[in-house]
This record gives C-alpha cells, structure tokens and sequence, in this order.
C-alpha cells in the first residue's frame, strides 16, 4: 500500500513549473540580451523606453539633414574658394597689365578673363543632390547662362557687348561727352550739359580758376553750364581753368586748360590771344579738343562700366533709343529684347535662402546666391574685360585701358563698402561651424539616450547566469525531492 502523498506532489510539481518558466525566461534573456521581448514587460519603464526611442529617430533623422546640408555649404564654400582665386588672379592682373593687344583686339588679360567667365559660370551652375547652389530656391533651373550667350546675346536679345556698345554711344553724344560749347558774345565762352536729368555723359560739378582778368561763374541754370569771359585783362601764361566733371559710374575726372604764349599750344593749353575774342576762341577750341580726348579716354571706359552695372541688374537697364547718341533716358530690358543673366530666384534675402531644421526649435538658414552683390561683381568684372575691344589705331585707347582695369580692380576690392566675396565665405563657415555643433549635441544626445535605454532594456548576462545556475540547482534539487516521494510506501515502514 502506497502512502498518499497527492499534495506534496502538486506543490512540487508547481514550484518545478515556475522555475521551468523562469529558466525560460533567462535562456531567452541570455539570447536575446533583452529582458523582456515587449514594452509591457518593462512595467513603468516603458514610458521612458518609448520617450527615449522616439528621441533617438528624430536625433538620427536631424544628423541625417545636417549631413546633407554640410555637403550643401562645403561645396558652396569650395565654389566660392575658387571664385576667389579667379578674382585676385583678375585683380593682379588687372593692376599689371600692359596695352599689348592681339590679333583680336584684346589684351591677354581680356582674353583670360574670358577665359575665366566661362569657368565662374560653371561654379555657379554647381548641381550637388540633385540641386543647383546658387540659385536660390529655384533648384531645379541653372541660374546663370552661358557665357557666349551672356556677352553676345542672340539674334532676339542684347547682351552685354550691345548694351555696352549703346550706352558708349548714349554718353559720347557728338564727342564732346553730352556737353556744349557756346559762344553768346564775343570773348565769352559756355560750357552746359545738354539734357537736364539726363544719365549720360559728362555732368558739370564744379570749376576753379586762376585766371587773370577772367570772370568764371557756374555751374548754375537747367540744365547747368558755366561761362567763361575773358576782359581786355588777359590772362597770363601758367594760369589755369579746372572743370571737375562727374562720370556716369559714380566716379570724377578732371579737365584741365592752362594758358599759354605758344602757337600753337599744347596738349592741356590754350594760347593768349592778341585780345579777348582771339584768346576765348583759342580757349573753346582747345577745352574741344580737350574734352573729346578725355571722352575717348576716361568716360568710354566709365561708360563701359556702367553700362555693364546696369546688364548685371534685375531687371538690366539699358539705353532708350535709338537713336542712342541723343537719347536722355534708360529702360528696363524685357525677357523678349535683352538677356537676363541670372535665372534664378530672387525672393527672399540673398544668402539665407535655404532652411535646415537640426534640432527641436533650432534652424540654420543657409546658403549662398549668383546675384548676392559680392559673387555678381566678380562675374560683371570678368564680363566687363572680356566685352571691350580696341581698334589699336587710337593712341587714347591706352589711357582708356588703363582706366578700365583701374576700375576692375577697385570693383574687386570691393571699395564701395559692400559685402566681399571673402565675407560670403566666411559667412558659409560660420553656418558649417553652428552645424557641427548641432551634429555635436545630437550625437552626445544619442549616446545618453542609448545608454539609458540599454540599462533599462538590456539584461546583465553575468546576472542571467548567475540566476540560472541557481535557478538549475534548485531544479535539480526539486527533482530529486520529487523522485524521493513518488517512492514511498506503507511496506517500507512495516
């Protein structure tokens, strides 16, 4: 006869169940490395489990924008870096050069420099992604056009060597610069402005003199003029008139008429005459002649300049003619008549076109664009050497060039105050640097984050062990104690 051991039996076979279940548990811990395979497992943790993985994916999601918007600014500063080289080797240049034309009518440096315009059209026509850099938020079009097409136009549009061409003939007028010279009365001379408010040519600003005798008055009236008389008081030789003029680029020169005893007089000179009518009539041919030279020389390349200021606009001004020699006013050029050099958008501020999210709340506006001042004053200057052409026939063609380069390279030093191209870097590396270290807290924010999450998620393999060393020892244990029962009976105590 066996002895009832029922209830000993169930409770063993329980508590083996529970440790099965346990040991179940812990192998699946030690393969898994997780301590538990759901987020109710975690109990109360789970809240901060979720919060924390959410955090991560967005982190990852932000590292990923600042990434692509690195590669974005870096190649934008790599462009702009060899814009750069392109400027100071045109600057160099442009301080150096010598008059030495080739069988084009050019300089070597003109011809560089159109060299260079094709290569500067290139960089702002950089595609990175999928998308054009400099065009602002128009990604998907080229913002500048080719370089033939910007200096030559085609058959429908003007470019820049037409509205050059047009402007030169607006500002020289007859030769003499937009200016006349009268005589009312015998032994008077006046010089005036052709057009009140007209942009072209000469302008009168001021007039000094050391002449004997002489009455100078201006520049007074509309349009502005001064006279000139000369008395029975004539002047002596060495005495002097000065007409400081204005020039369509913002800039001045100075015209300057000395008198003399020689005939016939020289450059710069006018000669006395036996009276005031002789000395006044010498005196207006020579500020003719001194006046048309100064034109030939000083105000074509003015003219050229500011003709080319005008191309790089939005929308290009241009001459309203013809006829263009006695035109007074400029219009604006139409996508149907005169080409636009930049095709890209003009919304917004120039620079900060583009919008990286990068943190929760945190932006980096960046970028750069084409017509930003800055990157537009390198191209027009590129632009500006390689539309003029000389004839190589007119001895002021050598002062004209000289005055032309004076002015590239005091475009390229940006002497107006504006923004230089090197600040439009500098700009883009500073933005590189704020997104370095957004990249840098997003980073140290993942690692804080995943450590939580691995104390909180991962099981201890050491402790997994432990637990199921013991967890098998008291199973063993349990098992044995079980045998032990099932063997007991009433014969054995009898």
């Amino acid at each position: 006869m066996q002895i009832s051991s029922y209830a000993q039996s169930v409770t063993m076979r329980s508590s083996i169940n529970q440790i099965q279940t346990q040991l179940a548990d812990l192998q699946r811990q030690l393969t898994s490395g997780l301590k538990t395979d759901n987020y109710a497992g975690l109990g109360d943790a789970r809240s901060l489990v979720l919060a924390l993985t959410n955090q991560v994916s967005q982190s990852n999601s932000y590292l990923d924008t600042i990434q692509l918007t690195q590669l974005r600014v870096k190649s934008s500063m790599n462009a702009l870096d060899s814009m750069n080289k392109i400027a100071s080797e045109m600057k160099t240049g442009s301080l150096s050069s010598s008059f030495d034309l080739t069988a084009g009518g050019q300089t070597n440096l003109q011809i560089t420099s159109g060299m260079r315009l094709g290569e500067l059209v290139d960089l702002m026509n950089l595609n990175v992604g999928d998308r054009h850099l400099f065009g602002g938020k128009a990604t998907q079009t080229q913002p500048v056009v080719n370089s033939n097409l910007m200096l030559n136009g085609d058959a429908t549009h003007a470019g820049l060597k037409t509205v050059i061409a047009q402007r030169s003939a607006a500002d020289l007028g007859d030769g003499l610069g937009r200016l006349a010279l009268t005589s009312a009365a015998p032994g008077s001379v006046s010089i005036g402005e052709d057009v009140d408010g007209s942009p072209f040519g000469f302008k009168l600003a001021s007039v000094s003199s050391t002449l004997s005798g002489t009455t100078v008055t201006g520049p007074v009236g509309t349009p502005p003029s001064v006279d000139v008389d000369f008395s029975a008081t004539l002047p002596s030789a060495g005495q002097s008139v000065s007409f400081e003029l204005n020039l369509p680029d913002g800039t001045t020169t100075t015209v300057k008429l000395t008198a003399t005893n020689a005939t016939p007089a020289g450059a710069g000179e006018f000669t006395i005459g036996a009276d005031a009518t002789t000395t006044a009539t010498n005196f207006q041919a020579a500020l003719d002649a001194t006046l048309k030279t100064e034109a030939k020389q000083t105000l074509v390349s003015a003219s050229a300049a500011e003709a080319a200021d005008n191309f790089f606009g939005n929308p290009p001004m241009r001459v309203d003619g013809p006829p263009y020699d006695t035109a007074t006013a400029l219009i604006a050029g139409t996508t149907d008549d005169t080409v636009f050099w930049y095709q890209g958008d003009t919304s917004g501020t120039p620079g900060n076109n583009f919008i990286a999210t990068v943190g929760q709340g945190t932006q980096v506006a960046y970028g750069a664009r084409a017509d930003q001042s800055a990157i537009s004053t390198v191209i027009k200057s590129a632009a500006l050497m390689a539309a003029v052409s000389y004839t190589g026939n007119d001895s002021n063609e050598t002062k004209a060039y000289a005055e032309l380069t004076k002015r590239t390279a005091s475009a390229l030093n940006y002497n107006d105050g504006s923004q230089s191209l090197q600040s439009v870097i500098t700009d883009l590396g500073l933005k590189s640097s704020t997104l370095n270290t957004a990249q840098s807290k997003l980073n140290t924010q993942i690692s804080t984050s995943k450590t939580v999450l691995a104390d909180t998620q991962n099981a201890d393999p050491y402790d997994v062990a432990t637990k199921l060393n013991t967890l098998m020892t008291q199973l063993q244990a349990s098992y044995q104690v079980t045998s032990s029962l099932s063997q007991l009976s009433l014969a054995k105590f009898i």
